[in-house]
């Protein structure tokens, strides 16, 4: 049998005023900081709520599966969201891990929510049913983004569990049945190129308004697995097909937004980021 655990407290800087005494918390800057640095706020914020998850990606970053021993309660969650409206943030994305399987994640939507925030969430699809889309919806998320790595075989083997990408598939539809914003995700690794064009044509045929597109990099599980990264000979190949793609999306209505990883300083920058971001 658990038991309730003891309200934790961060650390504060020296001299920082206490939630008591101020509620619109500021830390001290360094003398050397910027005027521009005290006006700073963070506006968009993307929250891993859990490490828990329901697949054992290949390719992870974060190495998700169990959840961290002090991962924030419920309570403690609500807490981080209002100190997130009262610092000024206007959009959170809800990541993992796998946000569902935090038991408090529909709570936090909706605080969120219930602030003003502009609330989405980034899924591997394996748990998204029909039910758990209509709550987030009822919660007041806007935005389900849903990750798919490939084809059917590659996408399976990348995440390292047979039938995930039927259940991204599916959790697509559950999505846009829900009414929510739908979007889709993706990390290309060097299994996928041949695939990326097709798969992408897929994405659009299921209603997605927009992709977000990265390359696999060698961190956290994908830092094990090698042959999961692209060849700086493929970026190459990439580049030039990813901006064939965003004119193909543009005529559909579809969004093409690059990660930080592909496209700047080459000859399709200006087609993959038009707005200059």
């Amino acid at each position: 049998m658990s038991h309730p655990r003891a309200p934790r407290k961060l650390p504060l800087a020296e001299g920082s005023p206490t939630i008591a005494t101020s509620p619109r918390r500021h830390l001290p800057l360094l003398p050397e900081a910027r005027p521009s640095d005290a006006e700073a706020r963070p506006s968009y914020v993307v929250w891993e709520l859990t490490l828990k998850c329901d697949l054992r990606c290949r390719h992870c970053g974060s190495r998700a599966g169990k959840a961290r021993d002090n991962e924030l309660s419920t309570e403690e969650a609500l807490r981080l969201a209002d100190e997130l409206a009262t610092m000024g943030t206007r959009e959170v994305t809800l990541i993992g891990g796998e946000t569902y399987l935090h038991e408090g994640w529909l709570d936090v939507a909706e605080r969120l929510h219930q602030h003003g925030i502009e609330v989405g969430i980034l899924t591997g699809g394996r748990g998204m049913t029909a039910e758990r889309a209509r709550a987030a919806k009822r919660a007041g998320v806007t935005t389900i983004s849903v990750s798919v790595d490939g084809l059917r075989d590659v996408h399976d083997d990348v995440r390292a569990k047979k039938g995930s990408h039927d259940a991204a598939m599916a959790a697509l539809q559950n999505v846009k049945d829900a009414g929510l914003r739908l979007t889709a995700n993706t990390q290309i690794t060097r299994l996928a190129l041949r695939q990326v064009e097709a798969m992408f044509e897929a994405l659009m045929d299921a209603g997605i308004e927009a992709w977000q597109v990265s390359m696999t990099v060698p961190m956290g599980r994908a830092a094990d697995a090698p042959e999961l990264l692209l060849q700086p000979y493929q970026v190459l190949e990439l580049q030039p097909m990813l901006a064939r793609i965003a004119d193909r999306a543009k005529r559909r209505g579809v969004g093409v937004f690059p990660g930080n990883d592909i496209g700047y300083f080459g000859p399709y920058e200006t087609k993959l980021r038009p707005d200059g971001h």
